[in-house]
């Protein structure tokens, strides 16, 4: 895959373009996102095992909802079948289904990062106060304290990288047929080229969720399309 640098002017760009593609259908991106959301409550109401497979199929729900901008984009109609399009093309499920467990693996590497420097903080202070040794209690804070910090730190480094691999990752495995890891691999080098546009979108979109929050969160039902059609018209740039 070739990398294009954008224009920083492109973040609001592709909000634009996202709007555009959700104004030609916004019924049917409404449907398909409140069917969306009824699977994410659903899922979220299994203890565990739901968390873990709402984290599997998202990017395999969401290739289908880039897929719908995809055909929108080239003209056709948007179906609300296109949210299961990836269910359907198997050659593409299984690597959408790789991506969502790369986020998994992510997660797990941040809690273990939390448990390691905070559980052996805790576990360093214990070992020198029954060693005798009289830790002020000022030196025990800080010492949790500087942990803690190195633990923020990493865990953010993490989020960041999982994010930029779903972000160009699940349509480049949808639309251009990539596999999982070379498409993670391939979208993480893109938002680092384009750092610049994504913190523009990144900084619009903070301001319109604080805005889709206020009418009882509502807004994200025309919110969340717009980003996927805006996450396509990035990609498609």
């Amino acid at each position: 895959m070739t990398v294009i640098r954008a224009d920083a002017g492109r973040g609001w760009g592709w909000i634009v373009e996202g709007w555009q593609l959700f104004a030609k259908a916004p019924g049917i991106w409404i449907v398909i996102m409140l069917i969306y959301l009824g699977i994410s409550v659903v899922l979220s109401l299994i203890p565990f095992v739901g968390m873990l497979a709402h984290a599997l199929l998202s990017p395999v729900l969401g290739g289908g909802m880039v897929y719908g901008a995809a055909a929108q984009a080239r003209g056709e109609t948007l179906e609300i079948g296109h949210l299961f399009r990836g269910f359907q093309d198997q050659e593409r499920m299984g690597p959408l289904v790789l991506l969502g467990l790369i986020g998994v693996a992510g997660y797990v590497l941040m809690g273990l990062v939390v448990m390691v420097f905070l559980g052996g903080s805790v576990f360093v202070g214990v070992a020198l106060d029954s060693m005798g040794t009289n830790m002020p209690a000022e030196a025990m804070g800080g010492l949790l304290a500087g942990a803690g910090l190195v633990a923020v730190l990493i865990v953010v480094v993490v989020g960041f990288l999982v994010a930029m691999a779903l972000f160009y990752g699940v349509p480049l495995v949808m639309l251009a047929g990539q596999n999982a890891w070379p498409g993670a691999q391939d979208s993480v080098a893109a938002c680092w080229i384009n750092v610049l546009p994504l913190l523009v979108f990144s900084a619009i979109y903070l301001v319109l969720a604080v805005v889709a929050i206020i009418p009882f969160g509502l807004g994200f039902l025309v919110l969340g399309p717009v980003t996927v059609c805006a996450i396509y018209a990035s990609y498609r740039d």
